[in-house]
């Protein structure tokens, strides 16, 4: 009795279209929905605060001094791709820290922010 059950079930198995068996999938719809929701809040995340790091009164004032149009920063932070966004936002949240922590200076601080700003307008004209 065993044996015959061992040959049915093998003969079964042998009967399954192998394209049936290829259909199972290494990542379900909802890990993808999750891990496209999780990317859109992380560059939304990365948009915020860069947008928030160039709207203070000090990235404004350095802006200003640079005669870097606040608006054309704003607008090209907006364009930038996902990896470039993140790379910013890194940046700009380690100047922050840095200028919270005392290692740069106001006038330091001020130059950074001039040169980040040249640099995202840099990258929207070398994209366009």
């Amino acid at each position: 009795m065993g044996i015959r059950l061992l040959v049915f079930s093998l003969s079964l198995l042998l009967l399954i279209p192998p394209a049936l068996v290829a259909q199972t999938q290494a990542v379900s719809p909802s890990e993808l929905q999750q891990a496209v929701r999780d990317a859109a809040k992380t560059q939304q995340k990365n948009r915020n605060d860069v947008q928030a790091f160039f709207s203070s009164d000090q990235a404004r004032k350095a802006l200003k001094m640079g005669k870097i149009d606040y608006q054309r920063v704003q607008t090209a932070v907006a364009t930038l791709s996902p990896e470039e966004l993140e790379r910013l936002a890194a940046r700009t949240n380690h100047l922050q820290q840095d200028f919270a922590g005392g290692v740069l200076n106001s006038e330091q601080m001020t130059y950074a922010i001039i040169a980040i700003a040249a640099a995202v307008l840099v990258l929207i004209i070398v994209a366009a």
